[in-house]
């Protein structure tokens, strides 16, 4: 075997290792009815409140005794510590990148002040300016609902920002 031929092997076979590593990659993406799943479950959760009268402390622990449950049932019928890993068909490495946490601890926390300060009344603003002052959990809901889904996206971003410039 000459010099070419080995350099053509060894192309041939990094391009097979750049091809699994990105179908690899992308199947383990969340995929987009996740996203959809979370906004809905959170904007419906605080919804309920314009619906049913229920105190924030009864919706809070039906909610979190739900999740629990989801959780354990799915963990135990698919013996995998993540229900998300098994719904994407793949089981993610679990890495901490500190930079990436830092970031979207900073966003979250930044969301917390204002949300300490403006309170609920910026969404009953936003109720009364939308026409829909007689439902302001739902809108809080709406508010919530994007706001968690969008910190949930970027740290999914970031971390497969991360990924990319440590495979580089």
């Amino acid at each position: 075997m000459n010099t070419q031929d080995e350099q053509a092997q060894a192309a041939e076979a990094l391009a097979a290792v750049r091809r699994h590593q990105e179908r690899a990659r992308q199947a383990a993406q969340v995929p987009w009815w996740a996203y959809v799943a979370m906004f809905v479950l959170i904007a419906g959760v605080t919804a309920i409140n314009d619906f049913v009268d229920l105190t924030g402390a009864k919706v809070l622990s039906a909610v979190v005794l739900f999740l629990l449950i989801v959780v354990v049932v799915t963990t135990f019928f698919t013996r995998t510590s993540t229900p998300l890993s098994k719904i994407r068909g793949v089981e993610a490495r679990q890495s901490f990148v500190p930079w990436v946490f830092g970031v979207v601890a900073v966003v979250g926390g930044a969301g917390g002040v204002l949300l300490a300060r403006y309170g609920t009344g910026l969404a009953d603003d936003i109720a009364g300016a939308v026409g829909l002052r007689d439902y302001p959990n739902t809108v809080t809901g709406v508010l919530f609902g994007a706001a968690g889904t969008a910190l949930f996206a970027l740290g999914r971003l970031l971390l497969a920002i991360s990924q990319r410039g440590s495979d580089s």
